[in-house]
């Protein structure tokens, strides 16, 4: 019965093997491509097209961390301005603000609408502020114009991180772009109307995207900022002009890990019978897959981590993330939605199972993260049925613990500060092998072991109370 759950993972590599021909094609016959300021324009010049909004200016990037550490070198703001940030992010991001001397203040997030409270927001600014932060997770958006009326009511940056909510470009015609703004695309390709794309919101000063390994529309690198302010943008992208050019020997290394890993993590027929050898051997190979595909595996020391980051993509890069932005289908993104909400509709709504942001008012899925009561607990089950739970698939981490164990923490973790609901996010949440490639049959074996195995952890829980 569930001899086909062994093979597919909870996380995946959202790229097909004629991609990967494609890469290595550009990287052979690299001296053939355009020159850097051409590969530079067709992408922004793709994205103006895509845009509903034209009063943007697009700088392409080696990821998101290069573009805020570019927004910060260039507005050098005075040691110890504070960043007010939503609670869940990545390591790296944190240890960007700390490394140019600023604090972090961290505010927390309603787990079912993924929104920090606007009131609380106004308690945590200080004269001091300098900027608010928001991260969209797991493919989530949440409408951020409450925030972005704030931060230009008291002349602050508001920097909107897309990294894992890039859900396609806007079925609009190019030549139909709405004058108002609204935040979400006015064309609904839905039954039920819901918006499908989302290009961040037109206000914010900066939007981050990813096309990392694990992204969708993965470049296997790159990112890409959308900046308002024309100013802001001169600097950035003057500054950014004068840091060297990304190593093509080191992106082609990374491209065949990840080539590697492709079988690995993508492919049924190769999954199945090594998961076979791993099990028995008791191998913990999801830790090794991750490490190998993380940029970052553990919080990076700064000299580390600016070395990898002050970088412009090399020209194969460019040219990719302009290929794929072309040829993308988005049947992976339709499938994957329609996956997801298959297997939430038909779990059970039990008090040791929880949903993440199922209130936002766009819902995509970016990984199939769930909360449960016991997540240890809960992983172990699933694995004698051999179903690939996994707790660390993202370096997703609630700030106010990196603080803590950094023994570096700017403010006091007073009620004022706390972030109870991210925390326990983080310690509860697990991903399920629920995606664009897994079918129907063995969705189906998955939600009946899920039910079963929350019911057992439910009854453990009453038993336990008697």
């Amino acid at each position: 019965m569930t001899n086909y759950l062994d093979s597919y993972k909870s996380i995946f590599l959202d790229i097909k093997l004629r991609d990967f021909h494609t890469i290595f094609s550009l990287i052979r016959n690299e001296k053939r491509l355009s020159s850097y300021n051409i590969l530079n324009q067709n992408l922004t010049q793709f994205w103006l097209d895509k845009n509903h909004f034209t009063n943007h200016f697009y700088l392409p990037l080696l990821c998101v961390r290069t573009g805020f550490d570019l927004f910060l070198r260039v507005n050098q703001f005075p040691e110890q301005s504070e960043i007010i940030m939503s609670a869940i992010n990545i390591p790296s991001m944190i240890t960007l603000v700390q490394y140019h001397n600023l604090k972090v203040i961290p505010c927390d997030i309603n787990l079912d609408t993924l929104k920090i409270d606007i009131n609380h927001v106004k308690r945590l600014i200080t004269s001091k502020t300098v900027a608010i932060v928001y991260a969209q997770i797991y493919g989530r958006c949440v409408d951020v114009s409450e925030l972005i009326d704030l931060a230009y009511e008291k002349n602050l940056y508001f920097i909107e991180d897309c990294a894992e909510s890039f859900a396609g470009f806007c079925s609009c015609s190019s030549k139909d772009k709405t004058t108002n703004l609204d935040l979400y695309c006015p064309t609904r390709i839905q039954n039920n109307s819901e918006p499908t794309c989302y290009m961040g919101h037109p206000r914010s000063h900066i939007t981050l995207y990813s096309f990392g390994v694990l992204k969708f529309c993965t470049s296997l690198g790159g990112g890409l900022a959308k900046i308002s302010d024309y100013n802001l943008y001169k600097k950035m992208s003057e500054l950014y002009e004068k840091d060297p050019i990304q190593n093509t020997e080191q992106y082609s290394t990374n491209v065949k890990k990840y080539f590697y890993l492709f079988w690995l993590l993508n492919i049924p027929y190769v999954i199945k019978p090594l998961m076979s050898i791993i099990r028995l051997l008791n191998l913990n190979h999801m830790e090794f897959v991750v490490n190998r595909l993380r940029a970052f595996s553990k919080p990076p020391q700064p000299s580390e981590l600016f070395l990898s980051l002050r970088r412009q993509p090399c020209r194969p890069l460019l040219a990719f993330l302009y290929h794929r932005f072309q040829t993308y289908d988005y049947e992976h993104l339709h499938k994957q939605k329609e996956n997801a909400f298959y297997v939430i509709n038909n779990l059970k709504q039990i008090s040791t199972l929880q949903f993440i942001g199922m209130n936002c008012q766009l819902k995509n899925f970016w990984l199939f993260p769930i909360l449960v009561s016991k997540p240890d607990l809960f992983v172990k089950i699933l694995s004698k049925y051999h179903i690939d739970a996994y707790r660390g698939t993202t370096q997703l981490n609630v700030i106010t613990k990196q603080l803590l164990d950094a023994d570096n923490l700017p403010i006091s973790i007073d009620d004022h500060h706390k972030c109870p609901n991210a925390e326990y996010l983080i310690d509860h949440v697990i991903y399920l092998p629920v995606h664009c490639y897994v079918p129907k049959y063995v969705l189906k074996q998955l939600i009946d072991i899920v039910n079963r195995t929350a019911q057992e952890i439910e009854q453990y829980h009453l038993r336990s109370k008697l």
